[in-house]
């Protein structure tokens, strides 16, 4: 079957044309547009194209990572950071040699281009393989036990962790993509309304992965529980609050900890604050300028961390510790804390503004 061949048979499979529309830039996009623009797309990649829509550059997730760990700042051009020379096809060629060229160069996308360098589509890796998703040794450790208060009078009935999101609570949708990441041991850190989360788990044995639990008697806060697991955990693990959704690559995250030998990754996300009034300038009482609603890019705390089993042992026995203490602590006591810049969609249910956000994209994924 010729690439063509597959653009007219497969549309699910293949981009078309409105699709496409999403994820073309212009070189002088900055950094800070390319973000937003990922983000909105829901694909790690933009094509850069010129004003004829000819083919000039991609820039990737791990381009503007790059970017970003060599402080290259968020409003340079993305013509800075683009790769020039992609690889691409011509339309006609052959879904044996997508694939091999795929294989031979490790890489996840093809853009497809006319005789004259338009684009025309774009291959994905999952196009072209069968996915099949290796199972990952690493324990995720999901923290549901707190009491929600900013979802009352949600958390009044049922605990946080059982928020709905479609016809599933958010802790499940959670461990659901750590799941197709590959990881199926869990351990659920429970608290309040525990009896709820624990039934609803343990009701119904037809889940693909693993669930165990540890139960606070008092509330520790977002890390204190970890002391409940001291001399269990062998390996890495992840720590995750349980209303954070993040649709990244825990693989390439594991790597980036390991390779740089943290004990703790903290994974950050570019957030953009917008201050929602006219900003004064002033100098010895006069006005200078006014600057109507100006924003600010933040690297923002998700939620989400990597640890190392001998963090655990800096975790008091039976006492109140949020996350954050025990990153300081961790820190202050000569231990390595990295920071991972996540650049994919992420969701924050643990507030009614930004999950009522949510409720509509996951309807909208749905179909509701």
């Amino acid at each position: 079957m010729t690439c063509l061949e597959l653009v007219e048979r497969v549309g699910a499979v293949v981009r078309r044309t409105n699709e496409i529309k999403k994820i073309l830039v212009s070189p002088d996009y900055a950094l800070v547009d390319c973000l937003q623009q990922m983000n909105d797309a829901g694909l790690q990649l933009l094509l850069v194209v010129d004003a004829d829509r000819r083919l000039i550059g991609t820039v990737t997730d791990g381009d503007v990572r790059r970017a970003l760990l060599r402080n290259r700042g968020l409003n340079i051009k993305i013509a800075e950071v683009m790769c020039a020379y992609p690889s691409t096809v011509k339309a006609g060629t052959s879904t044996d040699k997508i694939r091999q060229l795929m294989l031979d160069r490790n890489i996840r996308h093809v853009p497809v281009i006319d005789s004259d360098g338009h684009i025309i589509d774009l291959i994905l890796w999952t196009d072209l393989f069968e996915q099949k998703v290796s199972r990952r040794m690493e324990k995720v450790i999901i923290m549901a036990g707190g009491k929600g208060t900013r979802l009352d009078p949600f958390t009044k009935i049922l605990p946080k962790p059982m928020i709905p999101l479609g016809d599933k609570p958010v802790i499940e949708i959670i461990m659901d993509g750590f799941y197709d990441n590959g990881f199926n041991d869990f351990i659920l850190s429970l608290g309040y309304k525990a009896d709820i989360v624990r039934f609803y788990f343990l009701e119904s044995d037809t889940r693909p992965y693993h669930v165990n639990f540890i139960q606070e008697d008092k509330p520790l806060g977002t890390a204190g529980s970890l002391s409940l697991l001291k001399g269990q955990l062998k390996d890495t693990s992840i720590v995750t609050n349980c209303d954070i959704i993040l649709e990244a690559d825990y693989g390439d995250i594991l790597n980036f900890h390991r390779e740089r030998h943290h004990d703790i990754t903290v994974i950050g996300a570019l957030k953009n604050f917008i201050i929602p009034y006219g900003v004064l300038q002033t100098e010895d009482g006069r006005l200078i300028d006014i600057n109507e609603k100006p924003s600010s890019n933040y690297l923002v705390n998700t939620g989400v961390y990597i640890i190392e089993p001998a963090v655990i042992s800096l975790v008091p026995d039976a006492q109140f510790m949020n996350m954050t203490d025990l990153i300081v602590k961790a820190k202050n006591n000569g231990f390595t804390v990295g920071v991972y810049s996540f650049e994919g969609r992420w969701f924050d249910v643990g507030q009614w503004d930004e999950y009522r956000k949510t409720l509509k994209t996951f309807e909208h994924v749905l179909g509701g």
